[in-house]
Parts: C-alpha cells; sequence; structure tokens
C-alpha cells in the first residue's frame, strides 16, 4: 500500500516499551485508526500472487487485505495507551467477508479498531476489525483475534464468553482426506519478508523455546492462504478460520475436507499421527449476512 500507512519500524520500537500491565476487571481501550487515499502496491501484489501461485486474473487475492492492514495492526496494539506488551502475540482466529471484488488499482479506505477484549484460559484474546472502503461503499471486512497468553483471569473466576462467530459447528458430512504437503523451512522468514509480520516466534527456535514452543512455527495467515492454494473463490465469500495449534517449520500435513452445500470445512492435520487440527477453516460461498 501506498501513502499513509504506519511505519512498521517504529510499531517495533514501541512494542519494546515497558507497559503498566492490566488492572482487575480492566478492559483494553477501544482504540481506531485509519489510513485514507491508498492503492495497492503493484509490486508488493504481484510478489504475494508468486509466492503463492495465484492467478492474477482471479483479482485481488481474498486473505491480501489482511496482509497489507498489519501496520495498523500493530500501530493500535502498541499506542501509548495499550497496557500491556504485544511481544509475543499469537494469532488465533480470523473471520473475513468479502462483499465486492477489489479493483487494485482504486484509492481505497482502510478503518482499523479494537473491538474488545476477553479473558480466557489461555490469556487474554483481543478483536481487531478491518474493513476496506471505497466510494463509501464496503467492499472487504475482518474480524482478527489475537491472543496474549498469560493469567488473566481472577481466582474462581469464569472465562469470558466466545462470540458466536468464533463458536465452530462442524458440518455434519464424512470428512474426506485431502493432499498433503509441506511446510517449507524457510517460510518463516520468506513470509515475513513480504507481510512485514517480523514475530520472532516465526523466526528464531530460541523464541519459540521462550514462549513454550518446541521450535518456530509458520504465520498462522501464510498456512491459511496455502491451504486455499488452487481455489477459485465466489466473489461474495464468507472465511472463518481457527488457529489451534502450531504448524511447525519443516512439518508435513494432511488436508482432510468436508462440504455441505454452500459450505465447505478443512482442516490441517499432522502427518506422523494424531487427529487434533493445526488448523480449522470454514468456507461460506453465499453468507446469511455482515460479519458481526
Amino acid at each position: 500500500m501506498k501513502r499513509k500507512l504506519p511505519s512498521l519500524l517504529g510499531s517495533y520500537s514501541r512494542m519494546l516499551l515497558p507497559r503498566r500491565g492490566l488492572g482487575r476487571g480492566e478492559r483494553l481501550p477501544n482504540l481506531a485508526m485509519d489510513s485514507r487515499s491508498l492503492r495497492f502496491d503493484a509490486r508488493h501484489l504481484r510478489a504475494y500472487r508468486q509466492h503463492f501461485g495465484l492467478d492474477p486474473a482471479l483479482g485481488v487475492p481474498l486473505l491480501y487485505p489482511q496482509v497489507i492492514s498489519l501496520p495498523l495492526h500493530l500501530r493500535l496494539l502498541s499506542r501509548s495507551r495499550m497496557p500491556l506488551s504485544i511481544l509475543g502475540l499469537i494469532h488465533l482466529r480470523s473471520h473475513i467477508q468479502r462483499y465486492r471484488m477489489l479493483d487494485e488499482h482504486a484509492q481505497l479506505q482502510l478503518d482499523c479498531r479494537i473491538l474488545t477484549s476477553r479473558r480466557s484460559p489461555l490469556g487474554l484474546e483481543v478483536d481487531v476489525a478491518t474493513e476496506v472502503w471505497h466510494h463509501d461503499m464496503l467492499y472487504w471486512q475482518s474480524i482478527t483475534t489475537y491472543l496474549r497468553r498469560g493469567d488473566f483471569l481472577d481466582d474462581h473466576a469464569e472465562p469470558d464468553a466466545l462470540p458466536e462467530r468464533a463458536q465452530w459447528h462442524t458440518l455434519d458430512v464424512p470428512a474426506h482426506p485431502g493432499v498433503q504437503w509441506r511446510v517449507p523451512k524457510i517460510a518463516g522468514w520468506r513470509y515475513a519478508g513480504l507481510s512485514g509480520d517480523f514475530n520472532p516466534l516465526h523466526l528464531s527456535r530460541l523464541m519459540a523455546s521462550r514462549y513454550g514452543f518446541g521450535k518456530p512455527f509458520a504465520h498462522g495467515m501464510w498456512s491459511l492462504a496455502r491451504s486455499l492454494t488452487g481455489r477459485r473463490l465466489a466473489e461474495q465469500v464468507r472465511l472463518d478460520v481457527h488457529f489451534k495449534a502450531p504448524l511447525p517449520l519443516g512439518s508435513q500435513v494432511r488436508q482432510s475436507h468436508r462440504r455441505l452445500g454452500h459450505k465447505e470445512q478443512w482442516a490441517l492435520l499432522p502427518v506422523d499421527g494424531g487427529d487434533e487440527p493445526m488448523l480449522l477453516a470454514q468456507l461460506d460461498e453465499a453468507p446469511a449476512g455482515p460479519l458481526r
């Protein structure tokens, strides 16, 4: 993107500043930012397509606005009013809905805001909403949930309820085995260079171990984009994804599918045994309403 997106370097430097911590019963502030009169960077868009083998004739890829919104996400989450450090932040879920195909040459408005936060057994979840507008019309929308691991629940307190969009309902049809593929060992660094997401959990074995992971793992949006390879998507489409477990660099996965009517679900599972999915995704080619 060009013009008025925050500097990634500035956001990364802000992450190193000390934070006061989250008080008892406190929620994160509902901050917002926008970038107006933006255009897609043609070279960056071409590099993204080439990385995943996408046909330019299919238009702007469904996941691309999520990638280029990272500078706004990081600036929001690293603002001085944010009480928590976001170092080691984990991408937990994404919900994406496209209403119209984006014109890669058009001027766009990108809006981001922090919707809410909730306390869970794993830590603090933060929902960040992103919208892409053109001529006062909503073209694309997402809600991204990040996890800050830690103990944020008071003694005997119940976790906050998940919103309905985050509650997974498995399609009542048998799963079909799909293809197997391998996560390149250099996928972390390559995607970091493409997306600007230099989270050390995807790059460094030492840092991954420090935060409780055995080895660095693939970015969530890389895993999702890779699992969509070869798909031709409808113009109006809803995509929900849960990143259930790390997808280690160098590992091999199998991709199973279920389909019922206009909905399709798939899971990424380890080839070397086990039925616990590392990624669950659902594609709805006839969404009933707007993303909430």
